[in-house]
């Protein structure tokens, strides 16, 4: 069986994303396996509050917050993909999206990785110029074919 993997998270970029990610899964007759990559770890989130006092309520709080944005993207995906006939799974991982996408893409041998990507704005060119835009980075880390969707592309 094949497999297409596609990355989301809770950004405009994730719809289109995951509905091109559907369409060729279904050409392919593969099956979806959608993947959320946290930004952080439970270890990363009790090294950053270690030195906090009330650390034990800041911990509880950042998990939280990690967990409902999980949850959100689990719940954008199954109204994204209700009328598909794709048969998907769910996985959820933290830390770096482009090693995580990468490695849940080897670890069912994907055909190709969809993902999306945003246009424009400040803060997404600090960002891309702090950290790398993800899709850059896998392009150049992967020889699996990988399909970047825009935010604006027709659905």
């Amino acid at each position: 069986m094949q497999h297409v993997v596609v990355g989301v998270d809770t950004r405009e970029a994730a719809p289109a994303a995951l509905v091109w990610a559907a369409d060729l899964a279904q050409r392919l007759d593969a099956e979806l396996d959608v993947v959320h990559v946290q930004h952080l770890s439970l270890g990363q989130i009790r090294a950053m509050v270690s030195t906090v006092p009330g650390r034990g309520v800041s911990e509880r709080f950042l998990k939280a917050e990690e967990d409902a944005q999980s949850r959100a993207v689990c719940t954008l995906a199954e109204r994204t993909l209700a009328g598909s006939p794709v048969h998907w799974r769910f996985h959820i991982r933290a830390g770096d999206p482009a090693t995580h996408l990468l490695a849940v893409a080897d670890s069912v041998d994907a055909y190709a990785i969809v993902i999306g990507t945003r246009h424009g704005g400040a803060g997404v060119a600090l960002d891309r110029l702090l950290a790398g835009s993800v899709s850059h980075r896998m392009i150049h880390w992967t020889r699996r074919p990988i399909l970047v969707v825009p935010t604006d592309v027709d659905e």
